[in-house]
């Protein structure tokens, strides 16, 4: 099913922003209005189950290892990533936005984004 409509605009943003700087160690775009820290919330219920609790991934199942670049074949911007959240990817990423929302599909964005960052993410409320 699709995360979009699940997670929203704003979920999808926040999930991204997570993976992107949380794993990837780069910077988010000033314009996306984006947390990672709620993201993460979302990535460790929805996200985690293929991708790793710490998004290395798991390529039995076809995951990426979301903590380096490379691993995003459709490509890493923000927008792209969010993209692939909301949308899905045939034969491999679920779509999320039926599930989710446009927001939280924005907010897991974000976290996701986050996620290529060095630095630790905050622990989950």
């Amino acid at each position: 099913p699709a995360l979009g409509e699940v997670l929203g605009e704003q979920g999808v943003r926040d999930v991204s922003a997570y993976v992107l700087t949380r794993l990837n160690a780069r910077q988010l775009p000033e314009d996306a209005k984006a947390n990672p820290v709620a993201g993460q919330k979302t990535f460790a219920t929805l996200c985690a189950a293929c991708h790793g609790p710490e998004g290395k991934g798991m390529p039995i199942l076809g995951a990426p290892d979301l903590t380096h670049p490379d691993a995003f074949i459709y490509g890493a911007s923000f927008a792209r990533l969010q993209q692939t959240i909301r949308d899905g990817r045939q034969g491999q990423m679920p779509a999320q936005q039926a599930l989710q929302g446009n927001d939280r599909v924005h907010i897991l964005a974000a976290y996701v984004y986050s996620l290529s960052r060095q630095e630790k993410p905050a622990e989950p409320k």
